[in-house]
Protein backbone atom coordinates (compact mmCIF):
# COMPACT_ATOMS: atom_id res chain seq x y z
CA UNK A 1 0.00 0.00 0.00
CA UNK A 2 1.79 3.67 -1.11
CA UNK A 3 1.92 5.88 1.47
CA UNK A 4 -0.56 9.34 1.41
CA UNK A 5 1.80 12.45 0.64
CA UNK A 6 0.95 15.91 -0.08
CA UNK A 7 2.91 17.09 -3.38
CA UNK A 8 2.17 20.80 -4.72
CA UNK A 9 -0.73 20.73 -2.85
CA UNK A 10 -2.18 17.40 -4.10
CA UNK A 11 -2.48 14.53 -2.21
CA UNK A 12 -1.00 11.20 -3.93
CA UNK A 13 -1.71 7.82 -3.05
CA UNK A 14 1.37 5.38 -4.12
CA UNK A 15 4.88 6.55 -5.74
CA UNK A 16 5.96 10.23 -6.76
CA UNK A 17 7.07 9.74 -9.93
CA UNK A 18 6.85 12.90 -12.16
CA UNK A 19 7.16 13.01 -15.99
CA UNK A 20 8.26 16.33 -17.42
CA UNK A 21 8.57 17.14 -21.13
CA UNK A 22 10.18 19.31 -22.94
CA UNK A 23 10.55 19.76 -26.83
CA UNK A 24 11.70 22.25 -30.15
CA UNK A 25 11.09 22.11 -33.67
CA UNK A 26 13.98 21.64 -35.57
CA UNK A 27 15.33 24.18 -38.87
CA UNK A 28 13.57 23.40 -42.23
CA UNK A 29 16.08 22.05 -44.14
CA UNK A 30 17.51 18.60 -44.54
CA UNK A 31 21.37 18.88 -44.50
CA UNK A 32 22.35 15.38 -42.71
CA UNK A 33 23.93 15.85 -39.39
CA UNK A 34 27.84 14.62 -38.92
CA UNK A 35 28.36 12.96 -35.24
CA UNK A 36 28.57 15.15 -31.93
CA UNK A 37 27.16 17.95 -34.02
CA UNK A 38 24.12 19.80 -31.78
CA UNK A 39 20.03 19.28 -33.23
CA UNK A 40 18.04 22.32 -32.17
CA UNK A 41 16.35 24.88 -32.73
CA UNK A 42 18.42 27.13 -34.98
CA UNK A 43 20.88 27.81 -37.52
CA UNK A 44 22.05 30.62 -35.28
CA UNK A 45 24.16 29.75 -32.13
CA UNK A 46 22.27 33.02 -30.43
CA UNK A 47 18.69 31.65 -31.37
CA UNK A 48 19.23 28.33 -29.29
CA UNK A 49 17.78 27.39 -25.89
CA UNK A 50 18.29 24.61 -23.80
CA UNK A 51 15.47 22.42 -23.45
CA UNK A 52 13.72 23.11 -20.00
CA UNK A 53 12.14 19.96 -17.98
CA UNK A 54 10.43 22.14 -15.41
CA UNK A 55 9.50 20.32 -11.61
CA UNK A 56 11.78 17.31 -11.77
CA UNK A 57 11.90 17.33 -8.24
CA UNK A 58 9.55 18.45 -5.12
CA UNK A 59 12.01 21.31 -3.55
CA UNK A 60 14.25 23.45 -4.84
CA UNK A 61 17.88 21.95 -5.15
CA UNK A 62 16.13 18.20 -4.75
CA UNK A 63 17.36 14.91 -5.89
CA UNK A 64 15.72 12.55 -7.88
CA UNK A 65 16.78 9.48 -10.67
CA UNK A 66 16.52 9.57 -14.09
CA UNK A 67 14.40 6.11 -14.58
CA UNK A 68 12.90 6.44 -18.31
CA UNK A 69 12.95 8.50 -21.13
CA UNK A 70 10.86 8.89 -24.22
CA UNK A 71 11.24 10.81 -27.36
CA UNK A 72 8.66 11.16 -30.18
CA UNK A 73 9.76 12.13 -33.54
CA UNK A 74 7.45 13.59 -35.95
CA UNK A 75 8.57 11.54 -38.55
CA UNK A 76 9.10 8.48 -39.17
CA UNK A 77 12.23 9.26 -41.23
CA UNK A 78 14.65 6.42 -43.34
CA UNK A 79 16.97 6.30 -41.30
CA UNK A 80 16.32 7.05 -37.39
CA UNK A 81 17.75 8.93 -35.26
CA UNK A 82 20.53 8.41 -32.37
CA UNK A 83 20.72 11.13 -30.10
CA UNK A 84 22.14 11.89 -26.68
CA UNK A 85 20.22 14.11 -24.41
CA UNK A 86 22.45 15.55 -21.92
CA UNK A 87 21.26 16.94 -18.65
CA UNK A 88 22.57 19.75 -16.96
CA UNK A 89 21.10 21.28 -13.10
CA UNK A 90 21.83 25.13 -15.01
CA UNK A 91 20.65 26.68 -18.11
CA UNK A 92 24.03 28.86 -18.08
CA UNK A 93 25.50 26.22 -21.03
CA UNK A 94 26.54 27.50 -24.44
CA UNK A 95 24.87 26.18 -27.29
CA UNK A 96 25.68 26.05 -30.92
CA UNK A 97 24.15 26.52 -33.99
CA UNK A 98 21.65 23.56 -34.91
CA UNK A 99 23.97 21.07 -37.17
CA UNK A 100 27.24 22.32 -35.62
CA UNK A 101 29.74 20.77 -33.31
CA UNK A 102 29.48 20.62 -29.56
CA UNK A 103 30.59 24.04 -28.10
CA UNK A 104 30.13 22.84 -24.40
CA UNK A 105 33.29 24.37 -22.25
CA UNK A 106 35.13 21.50 -20.00
CA UNK A 107 33.33 24.07 -16.82
CA UNK A 108 30.08 23.85 -18.09
CA UNK A 109 30.24 19.91 -19.02
CA UNK A 110 30.94 19.96 -15.07
CA UNK A 111 27.39 20.93 -14.72
CA UNK A 112 25.74 17.91 -16.59
CA UNK A 113 23.96 15.86 -13.81
CA UNK A 114 22.36 12.90 -16.08
CA UNK A 115 22.22 12.00 -19.79
CA UNK A 116 20.46 9.28 -21.79
CA UNK A 117 20.72 7.78 -25.15
CA UNK A 118 18.11 7.53 -27.54
CA UNK A 119 19.36 5.02 -30.34
CA UNK A 120 16.96 4.36 -33.19
CA UNK A 121 19.37 2.68 -34.78
CA UNK A 122 18.55 -0.20 -32.14
CA UNK A 123 15.12 -1.71 -33.24
CA UNK A 124 14.48 -3.07 -29.66
CA UNK A 125 14.31 0.92 -28.25
CA UNK A 126 12.17 1.88 -31.90
CA UNK A 127 8.20 2.08 -31.90
CA UNK A 128 6.49 3.31 -35.30
CA UNK A 129 3.10 4.56 -34.36
CA UNK A 130 2.53 5.72 -38.74
CA UNK A 131 4.05 8.73 -39.51
CA UNK A 132 5.71 9.46 -36.72
CA UNK A 133 8.33 7.61 -34.14
CA UNK A 134 9.00 7.05 -30.69
CA UNK A 135 12.28 5.58 -29.27
CA UNK A 136 12.68 4.63 -25.58
CA UNK A 137 15.53 5.80 -23.61
CA UNK A 138 19.12 3.57 -22.88
CA UNK A 139 21.73 4.38 -20.18
CA UNK A 140 19.68 5.85 -17.72
CA UNK A 141 19.03 4.80 -13.78
CA UNK A 142 21.16 7.99 -12.92
CA UNK A 143 20.88 9.55 -9.56
CA UNK A 144 20.82 13.61 -10.18
CA UNK A 145 20.49 17.05 -7.63
CA UNK A 146 19.24 20.34 -8.96
CA UNK A 147 20.64 23.32 -8.54
CA UNK A 148 20.16 25.19 -5.62
CA UNK A 149 17.00 27.32 -5.82
CA UNK A 150 16.00 24.95 -8.70
CA UNK A 151 13.20 22.23 -9.66
CA UNK A 152 14.62 22.78 -13.54
CA UNK A 153 17.07 20.22 -15.52
CA UNK A 154 18.25 21.59 -18.73
CA UNK A 155 18.91 19.35 -22.13
CA UNK A 156 21.20 19.64 -24.61
CA UNK A 157 20.98 17.29 -27.89
CA UNK A 158 23.67 15.85 -29.93
CA UNK A 159 23.96 14.15 -32.85
CA UNK A 160 25.50 10.67 -32.21
CA UNK A 161 25.04 8.79 -35.63
CA UNK A 162 24.95 11.40 -38.74
CA UNK A 163 21.10 11.84 -38.69
CA UNK A 164 19.50 13.14 -42.20
CA UNK A 165 16.35 15.34 -40.53
CA UNK A 166 12.92 15.61 -41.75
CA UNK A 167 12.37 19.78 -42.60
CA UNK A 168 10.55 21.51 -39.81
CA UNK A 169 11.05 17.92 -37.63
CA UNK A 170 9.71 18.31 -34.28
CA UNK A 171 11.24 16.28 -30.79
CA UNK A 172 9.74 15.91 -27.98
CA UNK A 173 10.97 14.31 -24.69
CA UNK A 174 9.47 12.73 -21.84
CA UNK A 175 11.70 11.81 -18.42
CA UNK A 176 10.43 9.31 -16.24
CA UNK A 177 12.08 10.20 -12.74
CA UNK A 178 11.63 9.43 -9.00
CA UNK A 179 12.66 12.80 -6.94
CA UNK A 180 13.43 11.79 -3.56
Amino acid sequence: MGVRVEQDGRWNVGGLSVFPEAEFTRPADTTQYTANDVVAQSTTAASNKLLVFRNCVLVPGGTGILYSGLLFASTDAATNPNFSLALFNTEDITIAADNAASTVTDAQARNMVAAGTFDGTNGANVHTLGANLVITATSIGQTFKCAEGSRNLYGLVIDRGGYTPASAENFRFRLGILPD
